[in-house]
């Protein structure tokens, strides 16, 4: 039996090897030294969707918010042989919190038609306490799980999840559609690693056209509106300066002491 599924995408900053201050006086970033990258949770849940299709069949649909910056993540996606990409538009000027996007993205869910998973990484590093996947779940009115590692098994039943607990692994079946939110710590050689883009595809779309959904499309007259989320500024935090300290491992008093200090 073929299953749909629709995959959320994010470009999200590299925090990885940060060099120099990535922050000026004011609390604002210095993009000049911040670059962009794929969400690695969402490679994971493009990968387990990819995975459902090559063994069952049905369609992947990838939805993106906002224009491409460093990483197009939409053509990146076609490069993987997804069947359908869709960029949606926010509204211009607008602060996009996670209600605004959870918003856009269940109405664009909703015009698509038929579906049977909704997937998204559990996580974002510019913002680790986002509700988007809880919030988009209570929109559309399906169950959610969090923090999947894999899905174990698809049936007219349901979807059986697993993640990881503490000093165990539990699983969770729960009825379609669902809202899936992934994320899994991929070891070498795992076989839920992300597959690479094929260079087949990257010919045949790399000039392929994209579809844009504005918020009048959705039927999001008033998007900024519906923002809870309302920045009223930012400050800069002081770079710590760490000294290195030089202690003799057989003085006993002298370790005593560091680690009073570090206490």
């Amino acid at each position: 039996m073929p299953y749909n599924c629709i995959v959320v995408a994010r470009e999200v900053w590299d925090t990885r090897d940060l060099l120099g201050n990535v922050a000026g006086t004011d609390g604002q970033l210095n993009q000049t030294v911040l670059s962009k990258r794929f969400e690695p949770e969402d490679l994971n849940s493009l990968e387990q969707a990819l995975q459902l299709k090559d063994r069952h069949g049905g369609k992947v649909t990838v939805l993106a918010i906002g224009p491409p910056r460093d990483v197009d993540v939409l053509r990146e996606c076609l490069y993987r042989g997804v069947d359908e990409v869709i960029r949606l538009i926010p509204p211009v000027g607008a602060e996009l919190d996670s209600t605004i996007q959870a918003h856009m993205l269940a109405r664009a869910i909703g015009k698509l038609g038929e579906y049977d998973l909704v997937m998204a990484g559990v996580s974002i590093p510019e913002g680790e306490n986002s509700m988007l996947v809880p919030q988009l779940a209570a929109l559309l009115g399906h169950e959610q799980v969090s923090y999947v590692d894999s899905l174990v098994e698809i049936s007219a039943d349901g979807v059986l999840c697993k993640r990881e607990i503490e000093m165990g692994s539990e699983f969770i079946r729960v009825p379609m559609p669902a809202v899936l939110a992934l994320g899994v710590y991929l070891l070498k050689d795992d076989p839920r690693t992300p597959r690479s883009a094929k260079a087949m595809l990257k010919l045949k779309m790399k000039k392929a056209e994209i579809p844009e959904w504005t918020c009048e499309n959705l039927g999001l007259d008033d998007a900024a509106a519906l923002a809870k989320v309302h920045i009223s500024g930012r400050e800069a935090v002081p770079q710590r300066v760490i000294e290195t300290k030089d202690v003799d491992p057989e003085d006993e008093a002298a370790l005593k002491a560091m680690l009073q200090e570090i206490q």
